[in-house]
């Protein structure tokens, strides 16, 4: 007979090694950043999120140590005219992705502690609902990557 010591024990342990399986639901990539003026004062990160299961996500946030604040931003376009609007959050459906691409959704770097230069590469943390922290790396490039 197991003792009700030895029950406790295994719900503990087996609780602390349990993993949600949505956490390997969620694949970055294409991650850069284009190298802005050396006299800019901000950035922004562009990437791909892809949610390979069923539920939605959401990217709450972001950070960095290459910025002195990091936001979510989408660029829209209002009678001949680009507007910049700060988002809390960015929905990944499930079976779905989100993409961020230059005159659309972005990862928004301001107050560059340092000009960003080409070939530079830096960490990047993305701050999910459910999946919590994925660390990823950025890459500076001078020109944007073709698809």
């Amino acid at each position: 007979m197991i003792s009700k010591f030895k029950i406790i024990l295994l719900i503990l342990s087996a609780s602390i090694f349990t993993v949600p399986i949505y956490a390997h639901d969620i694949l970055v990539s294409g991650v850069w950043s284009l190298a802005p003026p050396p006299t800019s004062k901000n950035g922004a990160v562009y990437l791909l999120i892809k949610n390979k299961g069923a539920e939605e996500d959401m990217l709450i946030g972001a950070k960095t140590n290459v910025a002195k604040k990091v936001e979510l931003h989408t660029t829209s376009h209002d009678h001949g005219q680009m507007k910049m609007h700060h988002n809390h959050s960015f929905k990944i459906p499930g079976d779905g992705s989100l993409e961020m691409k230059p005159g659309g959704h972005h990862i928004m770097l301001m107050g560059l502690v340092q000009p960003l230069t080409p070939g530079q590469r830096f960490e990047l943390t993305l701050n999910f609902m459910k999946v919590g922290d994925i660390i990823t790396e950025v890459v500076v490039v001078e020109t944007p990557p073709t698809n």
